[in-house]
């Protein structure tokens, strides 16, 4: 009896721990792009950009810009004009946070 009890209460805690999320509701393990981008996007059609810095769930940085048409896309972080992009934004949350 107690060996049922005790096989059942270590069953219910791994399914718990398997649905509660690691690091917040908004944690992703796995990479959020699958597709990357490395046209040119002229500024004005930028609306929103976001970095997701690598980390244990994915291998390399993620650059996601939300357009002005509303689409979503993933931008190719090895090419040069995000990797401009990329040091303009990081100087100004820098310069954000001094004052």
């Amino acid at each position: 009896m107690n060996a049922f009890l005790m096989l059942t209460v270590i069953g219910a805690s791994i399914v718990l721990s398997n649905a509660v999320q690691p690091l917040g509701p908004g944690y992703n393990s796995r990479c959020v792009c699958l597709r990357l981008e490395s046209r040119i996007i002229p500024r004005g059609h930028l609306r929103r950009v976001e970095i997701l810095p690598r980390g244990p769930h994915c291998k390399t940085t993620e650059v996601i810009a939300d357009l002005s048409s509303g689409e979503r896309i993933c931008l190719n972080p090895s090419t040069p004009w995000v990797k401009k992009l990329i040091v303009f934004i990081e100087r100004k949350e820098r310069a954000t946070k001094k004052e």
